[in-house]
């Protein structure tokens, strides 16, 4: 099997850092305007983007959306992009960033288990799943002291919401491992943040977003811009990257380094409480990702599924 790339390891950390930020500056945002608003500005700031980049890499904007990619950019933009948007953006009008953050960590074992059952990817030596372990008992450690010492009513709704984001990222990702037996992962990304962009456009009218006084704050505009060209348009991307080239199991383990950078900004940006136990589960999710994707690991892959995926024209 080839070796595995480093570079796709570097962009998938970058995205983690990022993603971990996205928690905070929603939080900001959220305390500016509206939910739908929000995530209609962050998706077309993306699209935008997508559609000036795309055709500089060979892709054709009339191939990419012909009838038959259709139904994969439909599945794509209604879950991960509309679905978890409208939980994650709602959730953390209740909850805070770094609890929001915290359960982002129980994402992994979820992936695994879509990976597992939908595309019957898995680890090949089975000691390594004693890494998931690892990292969710870091999570668990980290979210138990964290939500006991500080327990609220409003930021169990808000966790709660959180979690079906999880849920739905995890169809997400599953979903988008199947799509790129067809098309590149560029344009799963692409033609799912076109989908959403248009369902959350529909929510921002209603929420009457040009009356809004976040139209004239800058703090606004500086946090919907984050969201949309790091945390979408380069986040998503490379995460999608990662997925095709790493496989759906290897790289969802990273989400674990989400938490992680999501407190660590939290603390600093937002002033949060943090506490010991976040060093713990740091320690303890370093560890399990090194486990899972460290020295001469591979993931099983059946050889049908493997043949059908289609690299993105940058690989």
């Amino acid at each position: 099997m080839a070796e595995r790339p480093i570079t796709s390891y570097a962009l998938l950390v970058f995205a983690m850092i990022v993603w971990g930020g996205s928690w905070v500056s929603a939080k900001i945002a959220v305390s500016i305007a509206p939910p739908l608003t929000i995530g209609f500005f962050r998706f077309f700031f993306a699209t935008i983007l997508f559609l000036i980049f795309m055709p500089t890499t060979g892709h054709s904007l009339k191939k990419m959306f012909s009838r038959n990619n259709l139904k994969w950019y439909i599945l794509l933009g209604v879950t991960g992009i509309f679905g978890y948007g409208v939980f994650f953006l709602f959730g953390m009008g209740f909850t805070t960033a770094a609890q929001g953050a915290l359960i982002a960590g129980l994402n992994p074992a979820f992936v695994s288990i879509f990976a597992h059952i939908i595309h019957r990817e898995r680890l090949a030596q089975k000691w390594r799943y004693s890494g998931f372990l690892l990292a969710f008992l870091g999570i668990i450690l980290v979210i138990g002291i964290q939500v006991l010492l500080d327990f609220r009513i409003e930021y169990l709704v808000g966790n709660l919401l959180i979690v079906c984001a999880m849920l739905v990222w995890d169809l997400y990702s599953s979903i988008g491992k199947a799509a790129m037996k067809s098309i590149s992962s560029m344009e799963a990304t692409a033609g799912g943040v076109f989908v959403g962009t248009i369902l959350f456009g529909i929510g921002a009218v209603a929420e009457g977003f040009w009356a809004l006084p976040a139209m004239y704050d800058w703090i606004f505009w500086a946090n919907t811009l984050f969201l949309g060209i790091f945390v979408t348009f380069l986040g998503f991307l490379f995460y999608f990257d990662a997925i095709n080239k790493l496989g759906a199991t290897r790289t969802g383990v990273f989400i674990n380094l989400v938490p992680i950078f999501g407190v660590f900004l939290s603390m600093l940006i937002l002033n949060e409480i943090i506490h010991w136990t976040f060093f713990i589960g740091l320690a303890l999710v370093i560890i399990g990702i090194v486990i899972i994707n460290g020295g001469i690991a591979r993931v099983d892959i059946p050889q049908q599924a493997s043949k059908q995926t289609i690299s993105s024209p940058e690989e």
